[in-house]
């Protein structure tokens, strides 16, 4: 079931889908209010009454206009996918994809044609050779002239939202977001160890391997179900350690997860496959370096002779310092999950913090060595995140930060050496007196 909600989040479809649900049911309602206050005297006003060629003409009118707007609505908003994906990456075409208010505009749309065509349907003449009596129902009709005006309001909405969405800093931070929620997921330390959550993984204390869960098929793991597998292994009183991770490219055939507990656990291999998603692309959800990447990657295209943008990669810069902050002050994720009894049921596979640094720094590196004002950004990124990081990776960090100027050096002159390798002393150095006056 988790897997079938966390694929209906991704598709592009389904609050459209649930929304012309709604509009049938409520379609029905109308309709059959229409049929209680019909023959009731005084219920409607003989001013507001509509024949039967009018109703028709008004639903009619209501229908065929929102039908074309859903039209535009939808070849906006893929001129809109196509723009961000020539100019901030393929990557980030599922933001626009799962953009909740992008869904509900359309959904509405389509919602207000079936609604008219479901009420138009209703409509019928006097016709004494087939035995029928004129039927008009009047609060049905009415409703589609209010969903006609909600539907205008919506149309103004949505074009001042998809004005809104394709800038890069509305863009950079709903990716900063989503990124910090699955960052905050695995690295913050703000959810205690204990039954039935996260605890801490001692591997002299596991016991030895008695099976490996094999990949039946390829693609990237795209989910794993976490709960579903601690439940799994604790039922069977044994330990599953993850190999992979979400992210993770697999071939038929390649390890997944070890088994460690009973000899007779082998026939757990099937079950665990079962609660590990696949899927042809890699999503965000729970892949800590997918969602750092897409950050790094507007900043890695914002610096290629095409863009030549700067200022779009210091922004995406400084947006990806919060959840960088998050990884490098706790670079020791907890990996392990227990039953409800405590006892170490589950052994994740996630980066540690020295692994994302260098897969970040690394992008950057490689990309932004030819312009001075990233490079300097590239710096300061790194200065803030040496304040609070473990002394070990705060050298990381730092030598990170020394090879992206060495780089940036072997081909400036040596004044403007000089003046970056200064920037680079002093945003270190602030740090250092800072943690000597903490410890004063």
């Amino acid at each position: 079931m988790r897997e079938v909600i966390a694929r209906s989040r991704e598709a592009f479809w389904s609050v459209p889908a649930l929304i012309v649900v709604l509009s049938i049911l409520v379609a029905q309602a109308a309709l059959a209010i229409d049929h209680w206050a019909d023959g009731s005297v005084g219920v409607v006003p003989d001013a507001l009454l509509l024949g039967v060629d009018g109703s028709r003409a008004m639903l009619g009118a209501v229908g065929g206009a929102v039908l074309a707007v859903a039209g535009t609505t939808f070849s906006i908003t893929i001129s809109v996918i196509a723009t961000a994906s020539s100019t901030y990456g393929p990557r980030l075409v599922r933001n626009f994809m799962t953009d909740r208010r992008n869904q509900t505009v359309l959904g509405l749309f389509v919602g207000t044609f079936v609604y008219c065509m479901i009420v138009l349907r209703s409509i019928t003449s006097q016709d004494e050779n087939v035995g029928t009596e004129a039927f008009v129902p009047f609060f049905s009709v009415y409703g589609s002239l209010v969903l006609a005006l909600v539907n205008v309001a919506a149309l103004v909405y949505f074009l001042h939202h998809i004005s809104e969405s394709i800038q890069v800093g509305y863009l950079v931070a709903r990716v900063r977001r989503e990124c910090e929620q699955v960052v905050d997921r695995y690295y913050s330390p703000r959810e205690e160890a204990g039954p039935g959550g996260r605890c801490t993984v001692v591997d002299d204390d596991l016991p030895g391997p008695t099976a490996l869960v094999l990949a039946r098929e390829a693609g990237a793991v795209t989910l794993l179900d976490e709960t579903a597998l601690t439940a799994l292994a604790a039922r069977h009183d044994v330990v599953v350690r993850m190999l992979v991770g979400p992210g993770a490219d697999l071939l038929p055939g390649e390890p997944v997860a070890e088994i460690r507990g009973e000899a007779g656990a082998a026939s757990l291999s099937e079950e665990v496959l079962d609660h590990v998603s696949l899927g042809g692309a890699r999503t965000p959800t729970q892949d800590v370096l997918f969602s750092l990447q897409q950050l790094t990657e507007i900043a890695v295209r914002a610096l290629s002779p095409g863009t030549n943008d700067p200022y779009t990669a210091r922004n995406a810069l400084a947006e990806i310092a919060r959840p960088l902050q998050v990884v490098t002050a706790h670079p020791a994720p907890m990996t392990g999950r227990c039953d409800d009894n405590g006892h170490l049921r589950l052994v994740l596979w996630i980066p540690d913090g020295e692994s994302v640094v260098d897969d970040v720094f690394d992008d950057l590196r490689a990309h932004s060595a030819r312009e001075p004002h990233v490079v300097r950004a590239v710096v300061d990124l790194a200065a803030r995140l040496h304040r609070t990081a473990p002394p070990e990776l705060g050298r990381r960090l730092r030598t990170h930060a020394d090879l992206l100027v060495e780089a940036w050096a072997r081909d400036t002159q040596e004044f403007d050496r000089q003046r970056m390798r200064h920037h680079l002393a002093e945003a270190f150095a602030r740090n250092e007196e800072a943690q000597d006056l903490s410890r004063a």
